[in-house]
């Protein structure tokens, strides 16, 4: 009985474990390395580090920070960016025309096209790589606009400085990033007029022993605020097979390099290795970011990244919410009918088999049970009352004579008497 509820219990938690843990995902990691540590919930606990507390952005600082669509330095309406840091659009003055090739207004904004529109960089220490970003006019008049690439200064070499694009017309803009002595993640933005394209800057070191590479699972890497950032992490060995300890340090910034998470555990490997990190997202702002992996061995610093963006948590769905909680009760009533059910077919099975209890007489004593009947048939023998007649003869009951007195006669006390 125990064993078949205990084993219905088993059913209904796997039935409803989808409902209670439907954000937890379970990937095959693939590939043709072996793996040779276990990336289960164990090696968590070689996580330390801390979330960073996130700085509310100030609106007229003249810093673009996070949650800002712009900041010109001041909190005035009607410059392009708003008292709340917002992007507005500025209809120009129909009195105030004329003067053809003139500076453009402060606060117009272009309709203009970039690609790409991000950049994941990897370099060694002190060499650079060239690319181009092609910049497309979709205006109808002629954009003037600035280039410029804020946090990146010594990274990144622009071409020009400032662009003009007729319209319907495409440029393209040369770009070099540089890496230098210092090893690490760098992010920042290349500002292409009221555009903007991200750029991602590992920097790693010559001698290269393993090689590292971090992939967000999460579906068109978006992340609804407040649930988790999923990862896919692969370590590589470069060189000849040795084992070694190796420390892995995540980060979690923005594209003004400014930090959120870090994190860092430690690994013995031998061979290509692949496993899930998961990372709470619940403290950071809705905006664009960088998750970054940088694998440091003896003497060398392998980095790697990827993009992510958190976005708004969807409603909740209540419906959704109802349905499961009757899918839930509908499975412990069947449970209930079942468990009653066997209940009943034992209390049958019992009584047809007559091992039921006997039945307790008055004094608590229990009456024996009748010997089985056998092949050999014994003779009855008579009771005793059987051969007694059935009424007894009353005794006969004789008259009593009434007693006669005894007269006693005087003993005579001279034994010379009777001779005489």
């Amino acid at each position: 009985m125990k064993l078949r509820v205990f084993s219905l219990l088993i059913i209904f938690l796997i039935l409803i474990a989808p409902a209670l843990s439907a954000d937890v995902i379970s990937l095959n990691s693939g590939g043709t390395g072996n793996v040779i540590v276990n990336p289960g919930s164990w090696i968590e606990n070689f996580f330390f580090g801390q979330e960073e507390g996130v700085a509310a952005p100030v609106c007229g600082n003249g810093i673009n920070e996070t949650g800002e669509e712009c900041d010109d330095g001041n909190i005035i309406a009607g410059d392009g960016c708003s008292a709340t840091c917002t992007i507005e659009v500025v209809i120009p003055d129909d009195g105030g025309g004329g003067g053809g090739g003139g500076e453009t207004p402060t606060g117009t904004l272009y309709n203009l096209q970039v690609e790409p529109n991000e950049f994941n960089i990897n370099l060694a220490i002190n060499t650079n790589l060239e690319e181009t970003i092609t910049i497309t006019n979709l205006d109808t008049e002629t954009a003037n606009f600035t280039i410029s690439a804020p946090g990146l200064e010594g990274k990144v070499l622009l071409s020009e400085n400032s662009m003009s694009i007729e319209p319907g017309k495409s440029k393209t803009l040369d770009i070099v990033f540089v890496a230098l002595s210092q090893t690490g993640i760098f992010t920042g933005s290349i500002a292409i007029g009221d555009e903007e394209v991200l750029v991602t800057i590992n920097i790693r070191t010559v001698l290269l022993l393993f090689d590292s590479n971090i992939v967000v699972l999460n579906d068109d890497y978006l992340v609804p605020q407040g649930n988790d950032l999923q990862t896919m992490v692969t370590l590589l060995p470069m060189g000849e097979k040795q084992r070694m300890d190796v420390t892995l340090n995540y980060v979690i910034k923005d594209y003004k390099d400014k930090i959120y998470l870090t994190k860092s555990e430690t690994l013995l490997i031998e061979e290509q290795i692949e496993f899930q990190r998961n990372f709470d997202t619940g403290a950071l702002p809705l905006g664009k970011y960088v998750v970054g992996l940088e694998l440091i061995y003896p003497n060398g610093v392998a980095p790697s990244s990827a993009h992510f963006e958190v976005t708004e948590a969807p409603p909740i769905d209540i419906f959704s919410i109802l349905i499961w909680i009757l899918i839930i009760l509908i499975l412990i009533i069947l449970i209930i009918i079942v468990i009653i059910q066997i209940k009943r077919q034992k209390d049958k099975e019992k009584a047809a088999s007559g091992t039921s209890k006997p039945p307790v007489s008055p004094v608590g004593t229990v009456k024996p049970k009748a010997p089985p009947a056998t092949g050999i048939v014994r003779p009855k023998i008579p009771s005793i009352k059987s051969i007694m007649p059935t009424t007894a003869a009353k005794p006969k009951v004789l008259p009593v004579k009434p007693a006669v007195p005894v007269i006693k006669k005087p003993v005579n006390k001279d034994p010379l008497a009777a001779i005489r």
